[in-house]
């Protein structure tokens, strides 16, 4: 199975997990009906939050470097109207992106933190779900990218692999707060 489809298969897992443990715990609170329709909520807001991440590729492609060849490509397939193919092209280039304006470390901290605010504060499941899903995206490839200097791209100096490995842990325990006030 390649890597972006084992990537896929654990964050619906997780999103499946939230689902189903949040059914378990409200039905002794709510009718079913009721709890249904608030995980449908729910539902939606964790797959916009899901996609949002993936427009950072075309932001790329289209705004912030359009001189790359991959990105001429994509462009090229989009003014002809294939754009599935023109989607397909930025999934197989992906790892050669760089510079991207959301996939970095510091839009996930920042996102890591002030995404609290949502989940604490309004109790909106749709707010909570795309935050939730935004954020288990970016960790994902954080997580799974080999190189992770790339991710640090905004900073002026190099990250060293403590400084690394603070950040991720405590992006990861960030979005695990967040899990644990989902429920």
């Amino acid at each position: 199975m390649p890597l972006s489809s084992t990537k896929n298969v654990i964050r619906l897992g997780i999103f499946i997990g939230l689902i189903v443990i949040r059914i378990v715990l409200g039905i002794r609170n709510t009718t079913l009906a009721n709890l249904l329709l608030q995980n449908l909520v729910l539902t939606i807001g964790l797959g916009i939050g899901f996609v949002m991440p993936e427009l950072d590729h075309w932001l790329y492609a289209l705004m912030c470097n359009p001189q790359e060849l991959a990105c001429m490509r994509v462009k090229g397939e989009m003014a002809a109207g294939r754009f599935r193919s023109a989607w397909t092209m930025l999934q197989e280039t992906k790892g050669e992106r760089t510079k991207l304006p959301v996939h970095n470390a510091l839009t996930g901290l920042i996102v890591a933190v002030m995404g609290l605010w949502p989940v604490t504060s309004l109790r909106n499941l749709l707010a909570e779900g795309l935050i939730f899903g935004l954020r288990i995206n970016l960790l994902s490839d954080y997580w799974w990218d080999a190189d992770h200097a790339k991710w640090y791209w905004l900073i002026a100096r190099p990250i060293t692999a403590t400084e690394d490995k603070i950040v991720k842990w405590v992006w990861t325990g960030l979005v695990v707060i967040q899990l644990l006030v989902m429920l």
